[in-house]
């Protein structure tokens, strides 16, 4: 047996932990995800962009730099971009390993993983803040729950990938560090380091603070911690786990001054946008609070929690969500429909949140609008902020806006977030429960599970035709999510037409299925020119800290974007050499005819995630044909055949809204 197969053997076996949270959880999710080891065979355009992310980011980053930080211990400077390095791609790593059968970055990251609990504490600090800093009083750095975050969920999703009991003991004692530090009597989360209740009743912040992060995110960068801790509690059952991520929820309207967590109610009565919670909501925080709600909603039953949480997803579902499923203004919440088209628009960090949340209320209700929704991010946001070339992520992603400068930064939050979102996509495909099975992203791959496979093929969204051929058969009821966009979906079973297929549902066929069974499922994709819904002008102003919010200016012009299907398309200056203006302002310069239907073209490079197209349209009011591509490809940001341009150049421009011809 080679060392490959060996390997393949070795994690097959590895990974057999059974899930604990049914044995601790009142709650039991409708859809668990599948193993991430039973998804192979990932191709097509997300198929190459996941290799990239692992065969040239993840294996090419200078992790042992950043562990040696780490080990090192001696931060002491509010920054946090080197301290949340090594828990994004420990976790990140492994699950691309596991999944890509990838036995050197296995054994690299197992590596890494070693060195950092061997540099534990006795009393079990695991950050990088320097000993000599931190006191009784001050057990921790400010942006230390933040970047632990990321380890403990890092650790933890080892321990449930392989069974690796050393990764379980050290994220335990990494948790008593916590709970011996924070709770009832000890040090709390305030936001401010001089307010304290009833004081900091609604009371303006800016600064950062000791224990919660930045004061302008109100005490929510320490609460987040709620979620991976009572994670460990599913983990292991020890209720003090749970007691205390319930103590920090409990205190949210406390340390914030404005009784956020009690006013998420009224958000989800209708009644409050999520952005009138407090002077600045940051989303990204927010998320991964939300996150920990629903986890202590399984584990405990509280209605109330999940209700909070769809209200908060439904508002900004509806006022906050940008075309590509892509969210966050400037990092925040902005109030109304307010969402600028240029500038630090749609954050990765909190993309890669909102699409773990979204995929939590999936697992927790059913409902394929969840489903729905990480599909657009997937197929236009997620990838058009990956460099095509070297597989690192931009920190904003602006549908429209320049390139190539903003795809090289960091290592900071983005870079990581970003490799970790592709890292996790794989375990949003399937799900199932008992001898249900769901399938509820459709990416050409295999399933490979022990009593049941199958392999899915069509290379959507390019294609709108899938096969589901059965490899394995058993008795089994297979959901398949019908996307709400499509107005005339069918299915096809064994070549025989099934009936009552509808948009925005599961369609179920439950039976004995046999080896050679095939489904084929076939998504017509309308294409259409889409006006922009509550457009306005925006005018930027900043807070004390340096944050940017943004008001309406008032204006007549509405833009438009193509759509075919779920994907969205834009105009791409480094596929439009014939304007002779790579840089050109498309919101001034370019304008289409949105009467005519583009003409579908072949794919203008062998990359392009999808057909391209043809449309209509004036540069300076000359006609022009303007060749319109996926956004998912803006990460290409050179011509083949031409010189690169400098990394930090803002060498072409590109855009989803443009202005029509009047």
């Amino acid at each position: 047996m080679n060392a490959l197969k060996t390997f393949v053997v070795v994690m097959a076996s590895a990974i057999a932990i059974p899930s604990m949270a049914d044995k601790h959880d009142k709650v039991t999710l409708l859809e668990a995800p599948v193993k991430v080891a039973d998804v192979s065979g990932i191709d097509g355009f997300i198929g190459q962009r996941i290799d990239l992310n692992r065969n040239v980011y993840l294996k090419d980053f200078p992790i042992d730099k950043y562990v040696d930080f780490v080990v090192d211990r001696q931060h002491t400077s509010w920054d946090w971009t080197r301290a949340e390095q090594h828990g994004k791609w420990i976790e990140s790593a492994y699950l691309s390993a596991i999944q890509g059968k990838d036995k050197q970055l296995y054994e690299k990251v197992k590596k890494e993983l070693y060195r950092i609990i061997a540099s534990q504490e006795p009393n079990g600090y695991l950050g990088a803040t320097a000993k000599s800093y931190r006191s009784a009083k001050r057990p921790i750095r400010g942006m230390d729950p933040y970047e632990l975050y990321f380890v403990f969920h890092a650790f933890e999703t080892v321990y449930e990938e392989t069974g690796d009991k050393k990764a379980l003991t050290s994220v335990e004692r990494l948790a008593d560090y916590f709970l011996n530090n924070f709770g009832p009597g000890k040090n709390e989360f305030w936001p401010s380091k001089t307010l304290c209740a009833p004081e900091n009743k609604h009371k303006v912040l800016t600064g950062t603070s000791d224990f919660a992060g930045h004061s302008v995110h109100y005490g929510w960068e320490g609460t987040l911690l709620c979620d991976p801790i009572a994670r460990l509690y599913e983990l292991t059952g020890k209720k003090k786990y749970l007691d205390w991520s319930k103590w920090v929820v409990s205190n949210i309207d406390r340390w914030s001054g404005w009784d956020a967590f009690s006013r998420l109610d009224s958000v989800a009565d209708g009644t409050l946008g999520v952005d009138k919670l407090q002077p600045y909501v940051h989303s990204h925080t927010f998320h991964m609070n939300f996150m920990g709600f629903l986890r202590l909603y399984r584990i405990t039953g509280d209605q109330t929690l999940l209700r909070k949480v769809e209200g908060a997803w439904n508002d900004i579902a509806k006022r906050q969500m940008y075309i590509t499923g892509g969210v966050s203004v400037a990092e925040h919440y902005e109030h109304d429909y307010i969402k600028p088209l240029r500038g630090n628009i749609v954050e990765t960090c909190a993309t890669m949140s909102w699409m773990q949340l979204t995929q939590m209320l999936l697992q927790l209700t059913g409902n394929t609008k969840y489903a729905d929704a990480m599909e657009r991010l997937m197929i236009n946001h997620v990838f058009a902020a990956q460099d095509a070339l070297t597989g690192t992520c931009r920190y904003h992603t602006a549908p429209n806006g320049e390139k190539p400068e903003g795809y090289f930064h960091g290592p900071d939050c983005c870079t990581a977030s970003g490799h970790r979102i592709i890292s996790l996509l794989p375990t949003f495909f399937y799900a199932e429960k008992g001898n249900k099975f769901f399938v509820n992203q459709y990416v050409d791959a295999h399933y490979d599970g022990k009593d049941f496979q199958f392999s899915v093929a069509g290379n959507y969204p390019d294609g709108d035709v899938l096969t589901l051929s059965i490899l394995k058969g058993a008795d089994k009821e297979l959901n398949l999510r019908i996307p709400a966009w499509c107005a005339n979906p069918s299915i096809l079973l064994n070549g025989e037409q099934l009936s009552g297929v509808r948009a925005g549902a599961y369609y179920t066929v439950n039976r004995s299925w046999k080896k050679g069974d095939k489904l084929t499922i076939s998504f017509p994709m309308e294409e259409r020119w889409i006006e922009r819904a509550n457009h306005s002008d925006c005018k930027q102003y900043m807070l004390p800290g340096g944050e940017i919010m943004y008001d309406v200016k008032p204006t007549q012009l509405i833009p438009y974007a193509f759509l075919r299907g779920p994907v969205v398309y834009c105009v791409d200056m480094v596929w439009n050499p014939q304007l002779h203006n790579d840089d050109c302002n498309i919101e001034k310069d370019i304008r289409v005819d949105v009467s005519q239907k583009p003409v579908a073209i072949k794919k203008v490079d062998a990359s392009m995630m999808t057909e391209c197209f043809k449309a209509k349209g004036y540069y300076k009011g000359i006609p022009v044909e303007l060749v319109l591509t996926p956004f998912a490809n803006i990460g290409q940001w050179w011509r083949n055949g031409e010189t690169k341009p400098q990394k930090n150049a803002d060498a072409f421009t590109y855009g989803i809204w443009v202005y029509p011809k009047k």
